[in-house]
């Protein structure tokens, strides 16, 4: 983004480019802050609207064009009258250089491009608004520009304006806030190209995702969310760290949770240093990205107990028995297959969706005796005998196996209730618990899987196991 207050010397007004469009003349106006450029249209009548404000509130005596009626279209009037606008802009630019009023920053869409006039803005919707936000809930989202804006100025001497543009509106409303969101930009440019690879702001030359900004203004952030915008983006996050409980990073190409825990490190190595350590943490989301491996980074979220990662590119999980409060983890739509010996990684996990991959087996849950809710709906699981593995976890509740091969098969529900035998009333199959029906079903099945493997009659099993009605 531009700084006009730090390059005065290098700001340039031209207007470069005439165009035509159902018969409407528009002047192309360029400018240029250092090597910061974009372009802005406006007709005739908007240099008029703003050479009478100028005339009126800031005594501006520079001599606009005069208005023509017959022959305003002619090619040659047309363009002597560009060359005229564009001395009239900088005598302008030059007579207004220290004050900048609010009329021609607007004009020449200075709010939208450079670092300063870009927080006047915020700064005045603080000012009015500020409190009615805090008091509804401390919550508000950021794009990367005014977030860049906000730490480079910063770095900058403080400046005497209006009451309502001061800095300091913005820095007493960041400072307040428990939650934030941040976003490439809020809202889309007229003539904004989507297509091009970059995706530059407006007609400008600036691209969001270049720009690099901290959290240092952030004094009381409790949640953290990054969204499209890459956690290489951040920084310095070291004001966050020991107050952020709640962090999300969604939609981005983050390929390893180094990239995003130790964003604000350049080798990503700093695994030990107590400094880059997130105390705070107890729930990461991290769905829809790219995530192929959980690394040992993992480790700097000590007190994590919520874990989502959905939609990423995992094949299976390492390094999470090092996470001791992990209570919750969710892993759909990933690109698991095998879930070998889980109970060594996840011995104390009480919840685990695994929705929407390629598992045909559940005996890598057989030892984890913790869980209560299981999610392998969508998978590829077809035979009945693997729900044996969930049978003798203690505390399994729920389990959901929509979706997969073996809930196609006759009497699905009852066959699966079966396998846990007094406790089939306490089962909840995939959202609902046992009809009286499905019980009885299942009462029956279970005593003729006893049967076959023991002498006694269906009958005589049902009924040592006080089930005989």
């Amino acid at each position: 983004m531009s700084c006009f207050v730090k390059n005065p010397s290098e700001v340039t007004v031209s207007i470069p480019n005439i165009l035509e469009a159902d018969g409407v003349t528009q002047y192309e106006i360029l400018v240029k802050i250092g090597p910061v450029s974009w372009t802005v249209l406006h007709r005739y009548s908007d240099f008029q609207v703003l050479h009478e404000k100028l005339v009126s509130e800031r005594s501006v005596s520079k001599v606009l064009p005069p208005k023509k009626v017959i022959g305003n279209r002619n090619p040659s009037f047309v363009e002597k009258r560009k060359t005229k606008l564009e001395s009239y802009l900088q005598e302008v630019l030059v007579y207004l250089q220290l004050t900048m009023p609010r009329e021609f920053v607007e004009f020449l869409n200075l709010h939208e491009y450079d670092i300063i006039y870009l927080l006047h803005t915020m700064a005045e919707k603080f000012y009015l608004d500020g409190d009615s936000v805090l008091n509804n809930s401390k919550s508000y989202t950021f794009s990367v520009l005014e977030l860049f804006a906000i730490s480079e100025r910063l770095k900058l001497p403080s400046e005497v304006s209006e009451k309502k543009y001061d800095f300091s509106h913005v820095l007493d409303f960041c400072s307040q806030l428990e939650k934030i969101a941040v976003v490439p930009r809020k809202t889309e440019h007229p003539g904004e190209d989507k297509s091009r690879e970059d995706l530059v702001l407006g007609s400008s030359n600036i691209i969001p995702r270049e720009l690099k900004f901290d959290l240092v203004a952030f004094k009381a952030l409790q949640e953290l969310q990054l969204i499209g915008v890459s956690p290489g983006c951040v920084s310095n996050v070291a004001t966050v760290r020991e107050t952020v409980k709640i962090l999300h990073v969604h939609l981005t190409s983050t390929k390893s949770f180094s990239e995003i825990l130790l964003c604000d490190d350049i080798h990503k190595a700093a695994i030990r240093d107590p400094q880059k350590v997130w105390n705070g943490v107890e729930m990461t989301n991290l769905a829809d990205n790219k995530i192929t491996s959980i690394d040992e980074s993992i480790k700097l979220l000590p007190h994590l107990s919520t874990l989502i990662l959905d939609r990423n590119e995992l094949t299976t999980v390492q390094n999470l028995n090092c996470l001791p409060s992990l209570s919750a983890l969710s892993l759909s739509e990933n690109k698991i297959s095998a879930c070998l010996d889980w109970h060594l990684e996840l011995g104390n996990l009480v919840t685990l969706v695994l929705a929407q991959n390629f598992i045909k087996s559940l005996a890598g849950f057989r030892k984890m005796y913790s869980l209560v809710s299981l999610d392998v709906s969508c998978n590829q699981i077809g035979d009945i005998d693997e729900v044996d593995h969930l049978a003798n976890l203690p505390c399994i509740e729920n389990i959901k196996l929509t979706g997969n091969p073996v809930a196609g098969s006759v009497d699905y529900r009852s066959k699966v209730l079966s396998r846990f035998v007094e406790r089939i009333s306490e089962i909840c199959l995939d959202n609902e618990r046992a009809s009286q029906k499905e019980v009885d079903t299942a009462l029956v099945l279970a005593a003729l899987k006893i049967s076959h493997t023991t002498v006694d009659s269906p009958k005589r099993v049902l009924s040592s196991l006080g089930l005989l009605r």
